[in-house]
């Protein structure tokens, strides 16, 4: 469904050369949760930017269904980008909006219907266990609940692929647990993609079906969890899985 190859990206900051991605190769089949791991600064976040192109690549291509997309234009990428929805570990809510009217502002800056946008809003609520908190405002809500909105509104366009950028980092353990098991829920009942960035091995654990290792903007290795838990190759992979043996 999303493909890399020979991804390369590199930022400058003023006289400073930083290469951020360093000739990424991945593949990411339809229906998968696939996890990509690394610490912070491992290039992580770049990389799940470049697949819908929030950050274009300095060399390499992206494929989204076997088409590439690298050298679209904004408008050209706009029906692509919204079949990739994407929320984040800040949440990046409206505060001044109500859960409803945060769920419902993707749908009205594309000019639906207000008697659709009603209907698929109650119904992505219920989805998410959010029905009688429809007139709340975020500063009311705990984290686990702006997630859930937040994970409501990305998939108001009804996206193919759900990018979630840290998405569990800002929340306590039992929380992580209840977003997760709904993110799996939405894989399961709705077939939607999922790419989870994260530091965290037992969020892969837990949810993802593959998992690729960055570190230093290269990935280390990747593999399904089963066999990358059971058989890590990479000194980062084992000290991310026990970090008791960093040097």
């Amino acid at each position: 469904m999303i493909k890399l190859e020979g991804i390369h990206k590199v930022f400058h900051k003023k006289k400073q050369r930083i290469d951020a991605l360093n000739g990424i190769d991945l593949h990411i089949a339809q229906g998968d949760i696939f996890g990509i791991i690394g610490y912070s600064g491992s290039g992580k976040s770049t990389l799940v930017r470049t697949m819908n192109l929030l950050e274009r690549p300095t060399q390499g291509k992206v494929y989204y269904k076997n088409q590439e997309i690298t050298q679209l234009t904004e408008k050209q990428l706009m029906p692509y980008r919204r079949k990739m929805g994407m929320i984040f570990q800040q949440f990046n809510l409206l505060s001044s909006a109500t859960v409803f009217n945060n769920i419902a502002y993707p749908l009205q800056i594309s000019g639906k219907d207000p008697r659709a946008i009603e209907e698929k809003v109650n119904s992505l609520l219920s989805l998410v266990d959010l029905s009688v908190k429809k007139d709340e405002y975020p500063a009311n809500l705990s984290g686990g609940q702006k997630q859930r909105v937040a994970i409501a509104r990305a998939l108001a366009t009804d996206p193919e692929v759900l990018l979630c950028d840290e998405g569990t980092s800002a929340l306590d353990p039992k929380t992580t647990r209840a977003i997760l098991a709904l993110l799996k829920r939405i894989n399961r009942e709705l077939g939607i993609t999922i790419v989870l960035i994260t530091h965290e091995m037992n969020v892969v654990h837990a949810i993802c079906h593959k998992v690729a290792v960055i570190s230093d903007g290269r990935i280390e290795e990747q593999n399904t969890v089963d066999a990358l838990f059971s058989n890590p190759q990479s000194a980062i992979t084992k000290e991310l899985l026990d970090p008791s043996i960093a040097v």
